[in-house]
Parts: C-alpha cells; structure tokens; sequence
C-alpha cells in the first residue's frame, strides 16, 4: 500500500515538473519578446533625440 502511494506522489511530482517546464519555456518566450520590444521603442526614442538634436 505505501510503494503505491509513493509511486503516486512521484507521478504527481513528475507531471507537476514537466507543467513547471513547460509554464518555464512559455515565460522565457515572452520574456524575449518583451525585451525585444523594449529594444525597438529604446532605438525610436533614441532616434528621435538625435534627430532633435540634429534639426538644433
């Protein structure tokens, strides 16, 4: 009876770590995208100064 509730609890762990895995990777994408916007409205911002600066 013990070797089957822990047979148990290390399926539920094992399905809890690849849920874990997978939330992981979903995250890191948007993490990287989100940096990559981040970037994109930096350079505008910067452009735009320097093009102040430039018309000055």
């Amino acid at each position: 009876m013990e070797e089957m509730t822990l047979a148990g609890q290390l399926e539920a762990a094992q399905r809890e770590i690849e849920e874990l895995k997978a939330e992981k990777a979903r995250l890191e994408t948007e993490v990287a995208k989100l940096r990559g916007l981040l970037r994109i409205r930096q350079q505008d911002t910067m452009s735009t100064k320097l093009k102040d600066a430039l018309r000055e």
